[in-house]
């Protein structure tokens, strides 16, 4: 696999003392030093009649740097080395989901998560992490709400399954939950989840808190089905797991019934992050909202797991 030893950025009219001085502070950038002369000559398609046509630039002051790709580093640290999609974090080297001809994902699952951005970080790096670390990157914070959505039997085609099974059977299965599941599906056949979620996701970096991990591994071993755990087990490995961060006006509010502590620290990671939360928790949005407070969130609509 092909690897670029260093990245060159031209500017060719230049560039501000300030953010020159950033890009090297960040991302350890020289001066190639290139001199231009006066004017450059740029040759064109032909014209009628055999004329040529010339367009003539000046680049004097233009600016060139170069990153080195393994020297890249914020405040002398190592900055984080993010993926092209399609790939998983898997003892160094990424496992390509075409390589796995044992997992057989639906066509929608794969596409959410292929189009992910994944970041290879070890466990050091991800606690020593800061959010300035991520300069450029676009991230979005997953509550356990989206994560379910993702790997739910009512996402991934299970749709006509469970309409196939009789009413007895299905309120024998879902007990309680099961006018809360019903709906979900009736709501799958109309606006297939993972298209919404696609849209939203697609060339992101997801992180996660220590927090939701816990969460959503408890409710996938005791409420998944072989299938939900095994895209459960995937999908894990595209996510940046990071430690709890509290934030301290988040943590100002009350804890209430509607402001439940777990909450808190998981939306706090979006505010640590300078993240939106993707959620279905809208109890827990309105709640906050109602405190005068503002909280960048992304809503979906909530899937549960079927057992499947």
């Amino acid at each position: 696999m092909l690897k670029p030893s260093s990245v060159i950025l031209f500017f060719s009219k230049g560039l501000d003392g300030i953010v020159r001085k950033k890009i090297e502070d960040q991302f350890g950038a020289s001066d190639l030093g290139v001199e231009f002369s006066q004017f450059d000559f740029q040759f064109s398609e032909e014209l009628e009649d055999e004329w040529v046509n010339v367009h003539a630039r000046s680049y004097h002051g233009a600016c060139v740097l170069e990153i080195k790709v393994d020297d890249i580093s914020v405040n002398g640290r190592s900055r984080l080395k993010c993926s092209a999609k399609n790939s998983f974090f898997k003892s160094g080297r990424p496992v390509l989901l075409e390589e796995q001809p044992e997992i057989n994902f639906s066509k929608a699952f794969y596409s959410v998560i292929s189009e992910m951005k994944v970041c290879f970080l070890d466990t050091k790096e991800v606690e020593s992490a800061r959010a300035e670390d991520l300069f450029g990157e676009d991230l979005i914070n997953f509550d356990t709400t989206a994560l379910i959505a993702l790997v739910s039997g009512i996402s991934n085609g299970g749709t006509h399954k469970l309409l196939a099974a009789s009413e007895n059977e299905l309120r024998h299965r879902f007990k309680s939950s099961y006018d809360f599941v019903f709906k979900q599906v009736m709501s799958e056949l109309d606006h297939p989840i993972l298209v919404e979620l696609a849209n939203v996701i697609s060339g992101k970096m997801v992180v996660i808190c220590g927090t939701v991990l816990s969460e959503f591994k408890e409710l996938v071993l005791m409420c998944g089905g072989p299938d939900e755990k095994l895209r459960a087990e995937q999908l894990v490995k595209y996510l940046m797991v990071v430690p709890d961060h509290p934030s301290t006006r988040m943590m100002g509010l009350p804890t209430t019934r509607k402001l439940a502590l777990k909450s808190k620290v998981i939306f706090s990671t979006g505010d640590h992050w300078h993240a939106p939360t993707l959620t279905a928790n809208m109890g827990f949005v309105r709640a906050v909202s109602q405190t005068g407070m503002s909280l960048s969130t992304i809503e979906h609509r909530p899937r549960a797991l079927t057992g499947d």
